[in-house]
């Protein structure tokens, strides 16, 4: 019974002693976003039912994630639609709870922590987007495994080129190479589930795509119904530029191989329609 105790205890302790560094290392993926400005009326366009919640709700923060390495390195995409990619050195002021990020030389408040978990993290934003407001709580939830050791490291920048959107319309050209980061993304992420020997694997980080995946292939989403595909481009008709390019290659003599598994066959669909990409 002592010995019990005692080992109670020490984890006890131990619990305590950790701190703030400790507990938030690691990669986070977003949950949720609470805000009751969301939902005021007042806020909501002139003759349109679009309100605050209808356009920065919890979907347009899906493949958001803060990946805070123990070197203090940081990796991140975060922001309305498909967020911005954050790459630099991150410090946490235990005192204040506020993280601050370095890019470029320059350090400047990310994050106010507000509560932090073994699983959850909840924090308010410290930033300039005037599209994103102070008062908005955001919830992430800790990631199980690990992707350090992994070549497919889907967090790293090569992976992520395409969530810096245009500021201009694009040509076919332009358009064609955002379509292959995108597809190059999700490869990387689906090998390392695969790696990973994952069982189930959560398909939210790929919601942006115009693609349904099911075990024996995919299936491209109406051309109608792909709001999230439109976020990655300048405009609705460039992101139906890039649909069309993925429509062609998919109804151009299109054989799938025997013998893979579901995962295994997503990505090679996916594989094959960026290697018969112009």
């Amino acid at each position: 019974m002592k010995k019990i105790i005692i080992i109670f205890i020490t984890l006890v302790l131990y619990s305590c002693n950790t701190s703030l560094d400790d507990k938030i290392t690691g990669k986070w993926n977003f949950e949720s976003v609470n805000s009751e400005i969301l939902d005021d009326s007042s806020y909501r366009y002139k003759n349109s039912n679009l309100s605050l919640s209808s356009l920065l709700g919890s979907s347009f923060f899906e493949t958001n994630f803060l990946f805070f390495k123990k070197e203090k390195k940081l990796t991140a995409a975060f922001g309305a639609y498909s967020g911005v990619f954050i790459e630099g050195k991150w410090s946490l002021n235990e005192k204040d709870s506020v993280l601050s990020i370095t890019e470029n030389r320059i350090t400047k408040p990310f994050i106010k922590i507000l509560a932090l978990s073994n699983k959850e993290l909840r924090f308010s934003l410290i930033h300039t987007d005037k599209m994103i407001t102070e008062d908005m709580e955001f919830v992430f939830a800790k990631e199980d495994q690990e992707l350090i050791n992994s070549k497919f490291d889907y967090t790293q920048k090569q992976y992520n080129n395409w969530r810096k959107r245009p500021y201009e319309p694009e040509d076919l050209e332009a358009i064609s190479k955002r379509v292959k980061q995108c597809l190059e993304y999700s490869v990387a992420y689906l090998k390392y589930n695969l790696e990973q020997k994952n069982e189930s694997v959560s398909l939210k980080e790929l919601s942006f795509l115009p693609i349904d995946f099911y075990d024996n292939g995919i299936q491209l989403k109406d051309s109608e119904k792909i709001p999230k595909w439109e976020n990655v481009f300048f405009s609705k008709v460039d992101a139906l530029n890039g649909y069309e390019i993925i429509r062609q290659v998919i109804t151009n003599d299109f054989s799938l191989p025997e013998g893979k598994s579901g995962l295994e066959l997503n990505i090679y669909i996916l594989e094959e329609i960026k290697n018969r990409i112009k």
